[in-house]
């Protein structure tokens, strides 16, 4: 039996997604590498690169889908339905953190920032807003501040956490629980606090 030629092989698959890997880690800490340098950090040859990915454009579009398809699946593993408000969000801060250098990856460039899927993604407030709501509705999450801030402040945090182990300035130990007492002390009611 033949093997259908428009379904790539485990192999080929694995390569792609190697190089993918590389190229989100390398234009997280530099936007201007080459794709020679990329193929080199993914551990294949500049052919083969241009085999998967015939341009930058092409590879820096599956970068972006697969960002963003990590970001999401993230989202779900946090199953931020279920459970008080306030666990829900440290869940979701935590899942975003292990994506923490996608979110970098989406939002530190314009011009990624600005691509059509990136502004189409971002513009979905969806589960994270009604997430926020949620905590808001039943006065655990601060109704007084806007839901849309929250969210965004939420993405600025993780944003910084990630930047911060990728610079040295945290120990990667140290990001989530630093993340959680800020996000924490930003938005969450403290009854006690909150009442003097």
């Amino acid at each position: 039996m033949q093997s259908d030629p428009d379904v790539p092989s485990p192999a080929r698959r694995r390569t792609r997604q190697t190089i993918i890997e590389a190229a989100i880690a390398a234009w997280v800490r530099d936007r201007d590498v080459t794709l020679s340098e990329i193929a080199d950090h993914a551990g294949t040859h500049r052919a083969t690169l241009h085999r998967h990915f015939p341009g930058r454009a092409d590879l820096l579009v599956a970068s972006i889908r697969h960002s963003i398809g990590e970001i999401a699946d993230a989202t779900e593993a946090a199953a931020i339905t279920q459970g008080p408000p306030v666990d829900a969000l440290n869940r979701l801060v935590a899942a975003y953190l292990t994506v923490g250098d996608r979110i970098r990856f989406l939002f530190e460039d314009h011009t990624v920032a600005n691509h059509p899927a990136v502004a189409q993604f971002a513009a979905v407030g969806g589960p994270v807003i009604d997430l926020i709501r949620r905590g808001q509705a039943d006065g655990t999450i601060d109704p007084t501040v806007p839901s849309a801030w929250i969210e965004r402040s939420m993405w600025a945090l993780v944003y910084a956490a990630s930047e911060a182990v990728d610079d040295g300035t945290l120990a990667a130990h140290e990001a989530l629980p630093v993340l959680l007492r800020t996000v924490s002390d930003g938005i969450v009611r403290h009854p006690r606090r909150d009442s003097s």
